[in-house]
């Protein structure tokens, strides 16, 4: 059964707001208002960088966890993508990559990346797409925000993850 996918991108003048979203969206996996997701916050720096301040992974499975996420961070913000890979299941990232930018056209992840100012920050969320309202509902807090839904398949999206992940073991055992 397919599991399409969204994509949400809530941006905020302050860190503290963007946790407080966060929690009201974890509080909703907690309570299994909603099922899986991957998420992170992430904080644009002074000089133009992006890092990545708390990483969430609720997810069914463990072993691609972060990935999800740092994708989008990554579609949204090109040059984080060595801080992404660093920081997550590297190899997995670029299985969800290409999901999220299948559904997603680079002049969208542009504008979306430019509501960043320096010293915002982002909550970025992947998740199953029956619970994207649900998603947008909680993070009140957001200054703006984009929702995609709809970005590829969450099956298709982990299974291809699993199998990068798996590869780069190989590679990475020879």
């Amino acid at each position: 059964m397919s599991k399409p996918m969204f994509f949400y991108a809530g941006v905020y003048d302050d860190a503290s707001d963007a946790e407080a979203d966060l929690d009201a969206i974890k509080s909703l996996n907690k309570s299994k208002a909603i099922g899986s997701y991957d998420s992170e916050i992430i904080l644009k720096e002074p000089d133009g960088n992006i890092k990545v301040t708390k990483t969430e992974k609720p997810a069914e499975h463990g072993a691609w966890v972060g990935a999800a996420a740092g994708a989008g961070v990554a579609l949204l913000f090109p040059p984080a993508l060595p801080v992404v890979v660093a920081g997550g299941a590297g190899a997995g990232v670029g299985a969800w990559f290409g999901h999220l930018a299948h559904g997603t056209s680079r002049k969208e992840a542009k504008r979306i990346g430019a509501m960043l100012n320096e010293g915002d920050s982002a909550v970025v969320v992947v998740g199953i797409d029956n619970d994207a309202e649900q998603v947008e509902k909680a993070a009140t807090r957001a200054r703006d925000h984009v929702l995609n839904r709809a970005v590829g398949d969450w099956d298709d999206a982990e299974q291809d993850a699993l199998e990068a992940i798996k590869q780069d073991e190989v590679h990475s055992a020879v």
